[in-house]
């Protein structure tokens, strides 16, 4: 067993896990499980502060009391965020927290009783310790074990299978802890917590950052940082142009229905190049008098060539059937081929717009 953790360790620790369960109560608590992961986090760390503000925990202090119901309470959110992972059915998650609570707050509460920690052993203590924390926790261990080996083969992003890999290393050294823990309370009678030690630290450590990943990308989509946000921001002034030259093409959610950005970005490529498809009506002749293609011209002298048909149309000039018909620019491509075309289009289209002939015909 590892020593008890340093200062210098446990106050960054506690910062790091405080800054992130904060972040992720304004940012990452849309669903069920999300608000799982912020109660678990909200009762450590009040589990570690206690132990920052009395670092003997074995005392029959107030710290060790907090300690003591606050990590009930963590381990009963953990074990029904394990239940959920596993496939539970999620209409009744509050339903089956607030039973969990209550019989961890019952068991935390029944070993206060009486000389509370400084209680000597008994069977009954002993068997309430073991069912309080150390089931739980390796039973939500064995819970988002199989989760993850169940999910791991269905996953093709990297960084999601690092992501598994790494809960599923965790909840296996859960299982594992808790177990022998649960052994030792047997055969040496209760053994409460007396330190936080410097595995205790590192493991919380390790779970904090796994927490911090979404918190990460729910900043950078509420800044607009995230990848999705730069094409939104480099998309924009192309398909505001078009879709105001071409205001038919544009849909009409109902209010609140596109919202998130990889939302917002799918509409803007089909409104874009549904657009683009319109304004090939009004696109101009070539040298040698046939319709300009972007696939056979340049992407910027292609974006002039929009430029152009956004004016023709504006003046009221007649499509043409014959130039509709041509070849579609965006058959066989996926969406992110489309997307990709669009984005070339979209940083070829302010010096489009700014050309000097197309300036003065204004």
């Amino acid at each position: 067993m590892s020593g008890a953790a340093p200062m210098w360790l446990m106050v960054p620790v506690f910062v790091l896990q405080a800054l992130v369960t904060l972040g992720r109560w304004l940012l990452v608590n849309d669903t069920r499980a999300d608000e799982l992961i912020n109660r678990a986090l909200s009762f450590s760390a009040v589990c570690v502060f206690s132990a920052l503000w009395d670092t003997d925990l074995g005392a029959d202090g107030y710290p060790s009391k907090v300690f003591l119901v606050c990590g009930a309470l963590a381990l009963a959110s953990v074990y029904g965020l394990a239940e959920l992972f596993d496939g539970a059915d999620s209409a009744a998650v509050r339903r089956r927290q607030w039973a969990y609570d209550l019989l961890a707050v019952s068991g935390a509460v029944s070993l206060l009783l009486g000389d509370g920690l400084a209680a000597p052993a008994t069977w009954w203590r002993t068997t309430l310790w073991v069912a309080i924390f150390q089931l739980p926790m390796a039973a939500a261990g064995v819970r988002t074990v199989r989760a993850c080996l169940r999910e791991m083969p269905r996953t093709r992003s990297r960084l999601e299978r690092i992501a598994y890999s790494a809960l599923l290393v965790t909840a296996t050294y859960w299982c594992a802890a808790a177990l022998f823990a649960a052994a030792t309370s047997v055969f040496d009678g209760v053994a409460y917590p007396t330190r936080w030690t410097v595995t205790s630290c590192l493991v919380y450590l390790f779970v904090a950052m796994l927490t911090a990943i979404p918190l990460a990308r729910a900043f950078g989509v509420r800044t607009g940082l995230d990848r999705t946000g730069r094409e939104l921001r480099t998309l924009q002034p192309l398909w505001r142009d078009l879709t105001t030259a071409v205001p038919e093409v544009v849909l009409r959610p109902a209010a609140g229905r596109i919202t998130e950005p990889d939302s917002r970005l799918y509409r803007m490529v089909v409104e874009t190049r549904d657009a683009l498809q319109h304004l090939r009506m009004y696109m101009p002749r070539d040298d040698s008098g046939e319709p300009g293609d972007s696939n056979e011209l340049g992407i910027a002298a292609y974006a002039r060539r929009i430029a152009r048909a956004v004016d023709a149309k504006a003046a009221g000039a007649a499509p043409s059937a014959e130039r509709a018909a041509r070849e579609n620019p965006y058959a066989g491509q996926d969406l992110d081929a489309e997307l990709g075309y669009l984005l070339e289009l979209a940083r070829a289209w302010p010096g489009a717009v700014s050309e000097p002939s197309r300036a003065n015909r204004r």
